[in-house]
């Protein structure tokens, strides 16, 4: 067989492949980036300069339920909590004719849950009272949960007698003539257009009376979707020849496009200390909470760019996440009830005047997976806070005001028309958590992530 030049070629090319190399240049590029360009990485550890403050006041609008009871803890105090919602026709057309003589009127009252301390106080009675709001609800001064005063409701309960709630089901409760006529009084215009029935009869608001002991008592979670007003009267209507007929006209206690308020106080104001030990104590609605600030934290960060020489460096955080420890009490299921499932940072700001103040979360809550919620297995709430951070950092420090404290407050969330998650401060929920305090062996701290242009 004889072979041509071109395969004789190529076999020579094929022994000599295995051995060949490529040098490779690796200075290639060296140089084409300026050395200020390059990012240096580091993580840092901080220790939080935190302080244990009271709420000054929070907002009571919520569009949920009402929260009324009382309840004493040995360590937190007493807090006691009422609620007011607005009165709404559930017709849009009705006509009490000629003369409508009232037979009676019932409210009631569905409570939906409960939250105690302990098993024996499940079922306690409480009593409770029940007034006609006077002034309206939906004005700015009654949108936080100390704004409520006597001279916002009647003097003398709409009841005929004071009711008593054992924290289950349903209670009917007898209403006093008076009032019923007020109901009775409704005329058509008012079915018509609700804002002139609530110009009239703002709505109700329930009282608990306080808790006796030093221990004990309950929260009661009132459902607005299931409360109502039943008004038994005779409809006299010649013109339909209808003449003493018994009828009953039904009024909601809550409607789910009228919020409901919860007007609460609390009694951990005792456990404040601007150097905490071992604990940090916080409670939710207007009792004491973590707080850290924003001058201290501004401080704190200063120090450590000066420390490490990157004072006049262009620092980027990347990640910046605030660590709570707690320790596993030894009444597990009493855990689970007084724990909430997210706290996480928030801000305050003037709402109206300077002691009315309104919470919100940090806006970055809505581009970060990190919120705050709790993990059972390292027994710690974490939360990102890095958009806050990196601000701050920026930030000179004559600039730093106290409406960039953080305070640490237990979240909510709700699902809008769209599924979006809406965040906002949980204002109807009652909970306290004991976390670690800075004079702990795992203590509260943060950890950024950062890198530095050099």
């Amino acid at each position: 067989m004889t072979n041509s030049p071109n395969s004789v070629i190529l076999c020579l090319l094929c022994l000599l492949l295995p051995v060949s190399c490529v040098e490779n240049d690796r200075t290639l590029g060296d140089g084409l980036l300026p050395e200020e360009s390059i990012l240096h990485l580091g993580i840092k550890t901080f220790d939080l300069p935190i302080t244990n403050r009271t709420s000054d006041s929070v907002q009571a609008v919520n569009g949920l339920r009402l929260l009324v009871g009382t309840m004493t803890d040995p360590v937190f105090g007493t807090v006691t909590s009422s609620g007011a919602t607005h009165i709404v026709p559930y017709s849009d057309s009705t006509d009490f004719g000629v003369n409508p003589e009232l037979i009676s009127a019932y409210l009631t009252l569905s409570i939906d849950s409960t939250y105690y301390l302990d098993n024996d106080q499940k079922g306690i009675h409480q009593r409770i009272k029940i007034y006609r709001l006077l002034t309206d609800l939906d004005s700015t001064r009654t949108g936080f949960c100390n704004s409520l005063t006597a001279e916002n409701h009647s003097l003398e309960p709409v009841t005929v007698s004071d009711p008593v709630i054992y924290g289950t089901g349903e209670i009917r409760i007898e209403l006093r003539k008076d009032f019923a006529q007020e109901l009775l009084d409704t005329t058509p215009e008012e079915f018509e257009d609700f804002s002139l029935f609530i110009d009239r009869i703002p709505g109700l608001y329930i009282q608990a009376e306080p808790s006796l002991g030093t221990s004990g008592g309950r929260m009661n979670y009132i459902s607005i979707g299931n409360s109502t007003i039943n008004l038994k009267y005779t409809l006299n209507d010649p013109e339909k020849g209808i003449s003493g007929l018994d009828t009953t006209e039904s009024f909601a206690f809550g409607y789910y496009n009228y919020p409901v308020y919860n007007f609460f106080s609390t009694g951990s104001a005792s456990l404040a200390s601007d150097s905490p030990g071992d604990y940090l104590y916080l409670e939710g609605l207007s009792g004491i909470k973590p707080h850290i600030a924003a001058s201290d934290l501004k401080s704190m960060l200063d120090r450590w760019l000066l420390e490490e020489g990157l004072e006049d460096q262009t620092v980027i955080i990347s990640r910046a996440e605030l660590i709570f420890p707690y320790e596993m009490p030894q009444d597990y299921e009493r855990f689970n009830t007084e724990h909430p499932e997210y706290i996480y940072a928030f801000t305050n700001t003037p709402w109206a005047t300077d002691t009315l103040r309104y919470y919100k979360p940090l806006p970055e809550i809505y581009d970060i997976s990190n919120i705050g919620s709790i993990d059972r297995s390292h027994q710690q709430y974490s939360m990102d806070i890095t958009s806050y951070i990196q601000q701050l950092t920026g930030t000179p420090s004559q600039d730093i005001t106290a409406a960039q404290d953080l305070w640490i407050a237990p979240m909510k969330y709700r699902v809008n028309l769209l599924d979006e998650r809406i965040y906002d401060l949980d204002n109807y929920n009652y909970n306290k958590i004991i976390l670690n305090g800075p004079a702990a062996e795992r203590r509260p701290t943060m950890t950024i992530t950062y890198g530095v242009l050099q």
